[in-house]
């Protein structure tokens, strides 16, 4: 997953030098989604890491 994120972040990045502004909010929605995706994926990790804790 971090990998696609840093890939889509690259994108966004040339999509703005470039003049693209179009694509680059396209890509911002799709790297917002896949920051959400990442966050629910470690704190899944997170709470069978310490279930007690999440209890």
């Amino acid at each position: 997953m971090l990998f696609i994120h840093l890939a889509l972040t690259k994108d966004e990045a040339v999509a703005v030098l470039t003049g693209n502004y179009a694509e680059s909010i396209s890509l911002l929605d799709r790297i917002e989604a896949e920051a959400l995706e990442m966050a629910d994926m470690m704190t899944e990790g997170l709470v069978k890491q310490f279930p007690r804790q999440f209890g």
